[in-house]
């Protein structure tokens, strides 16, 4: 299983070019420590990640593969604590069957392309769940030693992953049975994970106050399209999210009837049951109030939706195992067939695009035809690391820490911003070229540049960008 994990996440790892959010990530990586720290806990990101990245880097460097390296090493290693919670929990056969959604995923195979903390946080999941239900098994003091580390590796990777540490809290003691077994322990092991987070808790706080109050870039849901589209990422393709669909309403439908007609005992199918959907879905709901439900961030999700996955399969059909068997290995084999591991042809949230052509692109036109390059400011950590091929300058830092070194950079090269652009006359100028990502308006600039008497004379698309050239405005000079 991991050499198929690896096998798979290896063969087009260097394809793309780097994009936003990792060349936004290698940058913090590059700071020391204590800035990065104080830097990271301004905004949206706990900073276990870049400090991973930061000892990563010194080692192999920072070439798109030597990056994207870490996660793709985190993304692979998952497969164990999957393999292990379902061939020890519940059964060896599902324990096999979710590895192999898992390796075949291609939503997973993709951020194991992504030099971001999200493969990190799908391995820390996977552990995290595996050790809490060995625990609520057989309860032993290293479990919960080793449950804390990957609680704590959550806590302080993604802000929205604590959704699993809440979830294992309220089965710990609102389930009797296994409050019975490790109240205890437990509550020693949560008073550690709050101690040893206690420096990030007002942090946290600033952060959720202020997404809910003022919202986030994300887009508020407003269909419930996009629960379908997040089923769909975890299923590769729709016709395998539909034949999930119908399992899981046939789990929900049997788990109902055995309810009512008390037949139903609580177990480990259950805590993954609840590991998953309760998050997912009542994250969808609040979702419609202020905007954060996209799929990326709520990857930590996808090892035990395999796992439940895999699981129901065998529950549907206790009395007749091989049409579990079966439907399980279906399962597999339209995960398989329709995997796709060359991230470059995948339309993901944040996905990959190719800057090095537009960076020749800009450079052309500034040096042979004199053109005032104007740049959004989202690009310049992409542009300065495909434009300086030795990433000299994607190195240099300075002291006290600017997170603004790199535009300052291209404005010492000569390139200007869309804010920043007037400060250039244009009459010094053969044209103008502007490039933005299609999904962002830059209506106010082309506007702007019309009444200044700039002509579009021709589009280049490199999706999702797109470089606009205009005739630069005529001379104001007899």
């Amino acid at each position: 299983m991991l050499a198929l994990a690896l096998l798979l996440r290896c063969l087009f790892i260097g394809k793309t070019d780097l994009g936003r959010d990792e060349c936004f990530s290698l940058y913090m990586a590059q700071l020391n420590i204590p800035d990065l720290v104080k830097i990271l806990c301004q905004g949206d990101n706990p900073p276990l990640w870049e400090m991973l990245l930061h000892g990563w880097i010194r080692l192999f460097g920072i070439s798109e593969v030597a990056i994207r390296s870490l996660s793709l090493i985190f993304s692979a290693l998952t497969v164990i604590p999957i393999y292990f919670l379902g061939e020890r929990q519940i059964h060896r056969f599902v324990g096999i069957a979710a590895s192999l959604f898992y390796c075949f995923s291609t939503f997973s195979i993709y951020l194991a392309h992504e030099c971001r903390v999200y493969s990190l946080i799908g391995f820390a999941t996977a552990c995290s769940v595996f050790l809490f239900v060995s625990a609520t098994q057989r309860p032993k003091p290293f479990k919960f030693i080793l449950l804390t580390l990957a609680n704590l590796m959550l806590m302080y990777g993604h802000y929205l992953s604590v959704w699993i540490i809440v979830m294992e809290f309220v089965i710990a003691l609102a389930i009797r049975p296994i409050r019975k077994k490790i109240w205890k322990p437990y509550l020693i092991h949560a008073a550690a994970l709050i101690l040893l987070f206690s420096p990030m808790f007002p942090v946290l706080f600033r952060r959720f106050m202020d997404s809910g109050v003022n919202g986030t870039w994300i887009a508020k849901t407003t269909s419930p399209e996009a629960l379908y589209d997040f089923l769909w990422r975890m299923c590769n393709v729709p016709v395998t999210t539909v034949l999930v669909i119908i399992v899981l309403f046939s789990a929900l439908t049997k788990l109902i009837i055995s309810i009512f007609k008390k037949e139903y005992t609580f177990s480990n199918t259950s805590i993954l049951s609840l590991l998953w959907l309760v998050p997912l879905l009542v994250s969808f709901v609040l979702s419609y109030f202020t905007g954060f439900f996209l799929d990326r961030y709520f990857y930590f999700l996808f090892p035990v939706f395999y796992l439940a996955l895999a699981s129901y399969c065998r529950y549907l059909f206790p009395q007749r195992k091989a049409i579990g068997l079966s439907l399980m290995g279906l399962l597999v084999v339209m995960m398989a067939v329709f995997c796709s591991p060359d991230s470059s042809t995948k339309r993901f949230s944040g996905w990959h695009s190719d800057i090095k052509p537009i960076v020749n692109h800009l450079v052309e036109a500034k040096e042979k035809e004199n053109a005032l390059v104007i740049l959004p400011e989202y690009f310049d950590k992409q542009y300065v690391y495909y434009l300086d091929e030795r990433h000299e300058a994607f190195r240099s830092h300075r002291s006290p820490v600017n997170y603004y070194v790199y535009q300052e950079f291209l404005h010492s090269e000569g390139y200007y911003y869309d804010y920043s652009y007037p400060q250039a006359d244009l009459n010094q100028f053969g044209m103008v070229a502007i490039v933005f990502h299609k999904s962002m308006s830059m209506d106010g600039l082309e506007r702007d540049l019309r009444a200044r008497g700039c002509q579009l004379t021709k589009e280049i698309d490199h999706a999702p960008y797109a470089i606009r050239y205009y005739s630069a405005p005529p001379s104001s000079l007899p």
